[in-house]
């Protein structure tokens, strides 16, 4: 099942994503006289997912006929939602990368850094460089999404706090974050230095991850790729480990690693890609 949110009627509301077209929520609530939550912040607690599970399930033929549909003519896709309690992300999780960087991993410890909200855009905004740096770098990234609070789980038990994934592209200053390894902290937290979106796949608890291929895409052109399988550590692993110290909200925005990164300049499009959803394109200002 997939979920975006679309720019329409003049203010941004979720979707409900087909192959006949796209449901607005609120007509899904309309036609069936439920209460799904009316933003995808609501939507991706996992209470909610079951809820919207039970509600499309309990649709026949006839009821999608009479239900409202957008043609793709009218989606413009937006961020998912603007506001996440926190935003992770996770730095040289591919061997191939780490072996790029000429680093060695840390046997029990992956690294971590944090995005503030206002770095974050959604499809189709501009990546805007900042003056402070000569040589930005954008990577493509496999996104989680905490679906209920979690704190201090096993990697046997993280994903049930999971309810989705999504595409999402990481930007550093790659100059700043040169001048001395702490500094990676700083050199990812500009505007515009992180983008997710625009399509949300919700977790049926049975599917596996370790086959998506995560895409780098510049201009078009794959830069970089890989499969989740080839991950140092693996995303249980990691929703586990930030859960050790950090209360996990729902909504909140796990990015798992990069497979590569390209340098940026002003006409540049970044791009990610992962199978089975829509892509994640954001061109540079």
């Amino acid at each position: 099942m997939n979920l975006a949110t679309i720019n329409y009627g003049n203010y941004e509301q979720p979707v409900l994503l087909l192959e006949k077209g796209a449901v607005l929520i609120k007509n899904i609530n309309e036609h069936t006289g439920i209460e799904l939550p009316l933003t995808m912040e609501g939507l991706v607690e996992l209470g909610a997912v079951a809820a919207l599970k039970q509600a499309v399930a309990g649709l026949v033929e006839t009821d999608w006929i009479e239900i409202p549909k957008l043609g793709s003519e009218e989606l413009s896709f937006v961020a998912p939602y603007r506001n996440p309690q926190h935003i992770f992300g996770v730095g040289m999780n591919y061997v191939e990368k780490a072996i790029d960087l000429e680093a060695t991993q840390i046997e029990d410890a992956p690294v971590c850094f944090m995005k503030p909200t206002s770095s974050l855009i959604g499809m189709n905004e501009l990546i805007e460089l900042p003056k402070f740096s000569n040589i930005v770098t954008a990577e493509g990234e496999l996104c989680l999404i905490i679906g209920k609070p979690c704190h201090e789980v096993s990697p046997e038990e993280a994903m049930s706090y999971v309810s989705g994934y999504t595409t999402s592209l990481d930007l550093t200053a790659k100059d700043i974050h040169a001048q001395n390894p702490r500094f990676v902290q700083i050199s990812k937290v500009f505007k515009s230095f992180f983008s997710f979106g625009p399509q949300i796949k919700l977790l049926d608890g049975e599917e596996s991850l370790t086959e998506l291929v995560v895409q780098s895409v510049h201009n078009g052109e794959v830069a970089a790729e890989n499969t989740v399988s080839n991950m140092m550590y693996t995303p249980e692993f990691i929703v586990s480990y930030i859960s050790q110290f950090v209360i996990l909200k729902p909504g909140d925005l796990i990015m798992t690693g990069t497979p590569g990164s390209f340098v940026l300049h002003s006409g540049d499009e970044a791009g990610c890609t992962i199978a089975g959803l829509l892509d994640l394109k954001n061109k540079v200002l």
